[in-house]
């Protein structure tokens, strides 16, 4: 077992750390993909500026993926299981979608938050650093699940164990 340093314990071990930053990255992505939803031809269009995808299947892409950020965020509000996962794969879809456009120097609005952003032209840059962010604390919080199931995992085994033969005194 590796032994870890008492910050590095506090920081992923603290069940409000992961509990806030659950909340923080499932908000996040129900607001998105609310504001999406609000008005899916204004994100058929800045889906169809980036020129990704053909037009059969703009209309499908402005519902479904909004509908999936919405579910996924409110599923990590709730903790469900699968939602962070499902917020990992649309946060490693966005970074392709905005380098692609950084790249090909595109001047399309983000789409992150619809209308939210609508008048924020050339601010790809800032989105594919936000989505980095994001993602990073994806990350985070992936491995504060892990140390904190662990960490539940042998509190349950030590407290459950007795020592055979019964209560020992000396």
């Amino acid at each position: 077992m590796v032994t870890m340093t008492f910050p590095r314990i506090l920081f992923l071990s603290s069940p409000w750390h992961g509990c806030l930053m659950r909340l923080l990255l499932g908000g996040i992505f129900a607001a998105a993909g609310v504001g999406k939803l609000v008005d899916p031809r204004a994100f058929a269009r800045i889906i169809s500026a980036y020129g990704l995808l053909p037009e059969e299947l703009l209309v499908p892409a402005a519902i479904g993926i909004p509908a999936i950020e919405l579910l996924a965020g409110l599923g990590l509000l709730f903790n469900v299981r699968g939602s962070l996962t499902t917020i990992c794969g649309l946060l490693a879809c966005f970074l392709f979608v905005l380098g692609y456009a950084i790249w090909k120097n595109l001047d399309v609005d983000c789409g992150c938050f619809s209308q939210l952003e609508i008048h924020a032209r050339n601010r790809l840059r800032a989105a594919f650093l936000r989505d980095l962010g994001l993602m990073a604390a994806s990350f985070y919080l992936m491995a504060w699940q892990r140390v904190h199931n662990q960490f539940v995992k042998n509190m349950n085994s030590t407290t459950t164990k007795e020592p055979s033969g019964g209560c020992t005194t000396q």
